[in-house]
């Protein structure tokens, strides 16, 4: 029974220090994950600047939705015996 009482006691002492521990480790994580970011492009003359700037980005103009579909028109498709006479 004592050693029950030791193992809170040790328990009590150590949380704290644990809790300070894992908070700085996850301010450091969050810090070193947000200043990874990407840098950006440094000119150093007009020139480069003018270049950098004319660039534009690369845009897929391919947005037609209907290129797939298939040709189906329920008007053609309303009498399937339009050649033929089942009743004769």
């Amino acid at each position: 029974m004592e050693n029950e009482i030791d193992t809170t006691k040790n328990t009590g002492k150590f949380l704290p220090g644990m809790v300070i521990v894992v908070v700085i480790v996850l301010i450091l994580g969050v810090y070193w994950y947000f200043k990874k970011g990407d840098k950006d492009v440094r000119v150093e003359t007009t020139e480069e600047a003018v270049e950098v700037l004319s660039q534009t980005p690369q845009v897929d103009i391919e947005t037609n939705p209907v290129k797939n579909v298939p040709d189906i028109n329920p008007v053609d498709k309303t009498n399937p015996f339009k050649t033929t006479n089942p009743f004769e």
